[in-house]
């Protein structure tokens, strides 16, 4: 695995960039935690135990997703399936066609504008969604009682010990464990948590903003593909790097960079002008050395 080390950020500008990054997202985050879960209109929010078993097929349907359109998707079925789809989910396989109908209605005939594999070796956008929904069905038989009760008590052990219970597919536990925190805590309010002990998710979006504002000093990156960032490689020093500055909450810090990413920091030609963070980034401050850094692009220069 080839890495390169670069010009970083000093303590004190990686501690402004930190506070930007947490402050706006807490903000953002307050205004649009139910979007960004994707939380169905027909689903009452006080019904705790189906709001957490969406939230799990949810956070299974988002790994390779398309944001936007995972979260299009994920209400597609549960308008078009309901309950079923959240309490018998293996009985759906006997209308499997119908699930099927809707998975092409969203992401095309391919499934392509859902799951983008290009970069996965030849594995097809089906295969993917079978997966990870075989993945949430098997989860869902094996609990006969609330799965709700089962969280809550989880989390009054801490955030460590329901992203244990979750982490067989890290990414996708990260990203739940922050929703049933945010949830158990600020609204539903069973659980006194405190959100400094929530996850980094860093895919490769936030890892890219992370390379190029220069708060990583050594960026690790694909063999074949020279420049595009190995996002499950560097989670952990993007760990160590937001904890680093006090009291923390590193979910609003993960939201904003991603909200960075796709609003500014593009692929190729990212906005720099208008860019929140372009003060505190080596980008923003003129650096090609630091532009270079992809999520799934290769080097556009």
């Amino acid at each position: 695995m080839p890495k390169v080390r670069q010009k970083s950020l000093n303590r004190n500008e990686l501690a402004q960039l930190i506070e930007h990054l947490q402050t706006i997202g807490l903000n953002f985050w307050q205004q649009h935690w139910h979007e960004s879960m994707a939380l169905p209109d027909e689903l009452p929010l006080d019904d705790c135990e189906s709001t957490v078993r969406y939230l799990l097929l949810r956070a299974l349907l988002n790994q390779q997703g398309v944001t936007e359109k995972v979260r299009e998707f994920a209400r597609c079925l549960f308008a078009e399936f309901g309950r079923q789809l959240l309490y018998e989910p293996v009985k759906l396989a006997k209308q499997f066609e119908k699930v099927l109908s809707v998975f092409h209605q969203v992401g095309g005939e391919k499934g392509s504008e859902i799951y983008r594999v290009g970069a996965l070796g030849g594995i097809k956008s089906l295969s993917l969604f079978l997966y990870r929904f075989a993945a949430f069905a098997f989860f869902i038989e094996r609990f006969s009682g609330n799965l709700a009760d089962i969280i809550e008590n989880k989390l009054l052990h801490g955030i460590s010990s329901l992203w244990t219970f979750f982490r067989d597919d890290p990414k996708a536990a990260r990203m739940l464990t922050n929703w049933l925190a945010w949830l158990f805590c600020e609204v539903w309010q069973k659980v006194e948590i405190n959100l400094t002990e929530t996850l980094m998710i860093v895919d490769g979006h936030v890892g890219k903003v992370f390379c190029r504002t220069g708060a990583l000093e050594v960026v690790p990156y694909e063999r074949n593909r020279p420049f595009i960032i190995l996002a499950k490689e560097i989670r952990s020093e993007v760990d160590k790097v937001v904890k680093s500055v006090p009291s923390t909450i590193p979910m609003f810090v993960d939201e904003w960079a991603f909200q960075i990413a796709t609003n500014w920091c593009f692929e190729s030609g990212p906005n720099c002008r208008e860019c929140p963070l372009c003060n505190t980034c080596l980008v923003g401050q003129g650096s090609l050395e630091h532009l270079r850094w992809s999520a799934y692009q290769k080097f556009p220069f």
